[in-house]
């Protein structure tokens, strides 16, 4: 039901000079304690590549996932346009995460 690109890790060390998304995604998991994953649709020209065509009924998201390390990895994935992003529960996400991310990304993250 979901297909990715290859993820992003982002460092989180300074803030001050990360990219805008990236600070977004950090004030996100500051206000949302204890999460693991946020579902959000992409930024223009978050990643190298174009993603491409989603598929009928799919659009493209980012399934950022918290680190272990306190870094986040960002995941295109490309799911049913119907699933919201605000309404993503962590035990979902983290069923897509498990499904799409590459191993070395699964070892990484935060227990």
């Amino acid at each position: 039901m979901a297909n990715n690109l290859v993820g992003k890790l982002v460092a989180t060390a300074d803030p001050s000079r990360a990219d805008p998304v990236a600070q977004a995604d950090l004030a996100w998991f500051t206000a949302h304690e204890g999460r693991l994953f946020r579902l959000r649709d992409p930024a223009p020209l978050e990643f190298k590549d174009p993603l491409g065509d989603p598929g009928d009924g799919f659009s493209w998201r980012v399934l950022v996932a918290k680190l272990a390390d306190g870094r986040r990895l960002r995941l295109p994935v490309s799911l049913a346009w119907d699933l919201h992003n605000d309404h993503a529960k962590d035990q979902h996400l983290r069923m897509i995460f498990d499904q799409v991310a590459p191993e070395k990304a699964k070892a990484l993250l935060a227990k």
